[in-house]
């Protein structure tokens, strides 16, 4: 009788073990364990799309760290760094339903197109005008974004600066500081209407190919080339397949920190407030980050013998002006009214 009694403790005590070890994986937002104070502890999930040890990584595992110290360990957020979770636009839907708590990553414009308008062309050109527009105090894209975001259940924190656009090239263009000449290079944009008028604005033939085709298609001779990125992905992905790199500034990426609406709503105003506190101080930083990295991936394709283009602020706002002038007229009904309220704070008619 006393060692069927044992027996019975030590299969009571592992079943209580396992359920605890169950609750301490969980995520989802749910109750994962006791911190130190016998306060439940959420956890939450953050997918961000850049790889380990980049400067994203170490921004999110910083926001982490920073996040579980001001709430005394009320919430943890575990990182899933290089798209872990899935691609950004799937992550970013299952946030608006509750499946993952929080993304670091671009914005997915499949449930609302208009959201595009956060990488239209030329809608900035340095980064002045950058943190004018996108920052979260009172930029004018962050307001629209965030209104927009709100109606998928989703609570946009802060902007991640990462760099301007430039366009990859494996051919030589012709007359490249000339805003109105032809290239005679045909090049990959994104499947968009607004990089397509885009590309075949700046002199380019224009063929829309997703991202995953863009290697083969450098290597084949499919394209000559690519816009709709940034150098810093060209050098990463591309380098080997290029020569040359015009650094035309031709649109502005970030990244947005996110958040399920719901599971924010139950945290605590003041967990909230030193959130939305952290978040600022992790904004200002990547601004400040970001343009100090402006010519980090220029210097780096020159050392492997790319030639980089030298395009001083007047040329740039060459191209920008023509792209104004010219583009915007055939692209803006992608995007709504915010485009005639972004034309009218650049004071452009």
């Amino acid at each position: 009788m006393v060692k069927r009694k044992r027996f019975r403790s030590v299969v009571l005590l592992a079943a209580i073990l396992s359920a605890a070890l169950l609750a301490a994986c969980s995520g989802g937002g749910k109750t994962a364990s006791v911190n130190e104070n016998e306060e439940e502890q959420m956890v939450w999930s953050l997918n961000h799309i850049r790889p380990t040890g980049t400067r994203t990584d170490n921004a999110a595992k910083q926001f982490a760290e920073d996040v579980e110290k001001a709430t005394e360990g009320r919430l943890k957020i575990e990182i899933y760094p290089n798209a872990e979770l899935g691609d950004y636009q799937l992550v970013q839907e299952s946030i608006s339903m509750g499946e993952i708590e929080m993304q670091l990553a671009s914005m997915g414009t499949n449930v609302d197109p208009t959201l595009q308008i956060a990488i239209a062309p030329y809608l900035v050109s340095n980064w002045e005008e950058a943190k004018d527009l996108y920052n979260s105090e009172d930029g004018l894209i962050n307001k629209y974004l965030s209104d927009r975001l709100q109606k998928q259940n989703i609570k946009l924190l802060a902007v991640y600066p990462q760099y301007f656009g430039s366009v990859f090239l494996a051919k030589e263009p012709n007359d490249p500081k000339n805003p109105d000449s032809k290239k005679n290079v045909k090049i990959r944009v994104p499947g968009m209407k607004s990089f397509e008028e885009f590309g075949k604005g700046l002199g380019f033939t224009v063929t829309p190919l997703p991202a995953s085709e863009i290697f083969t298609s450098l290597q084949t001779g499919v394209i000559e080339g690519t816009v709709g990125g940034g150098t810093e992905l060209y050098y990463n992905e591309y380098r080997e397949l290029g020569k040359y790199v015009m650094p035309l500034r031709t649109h502005f990426e970030a990244h947005y920190l996110t958040v399920n609406q719901d599971v924010w709503n139950k945290l605590s105003e003041a967990d909230q407030k030193s959130i939305l506190h952290i978040a600022k101080e992790f904004e200002k930083n990547a601004f400040q980050q970001a343009e100090e990295e402006d010519k980090k991936y220029d210097e780096l394709m020159e050392k492997e013998g790319i030639e980089v283009y030298d395009f001083t602020d007047e040329e740039i706002k060459a191209y920008a002006d023509k792209v104004r002038k010219e583009v915007w007229p055939k692209i803006e009904s992608e995007y709504g009214d915010i485009f005639s309220e972004v034309k009218a704070e650049l004071g452009i008619q």
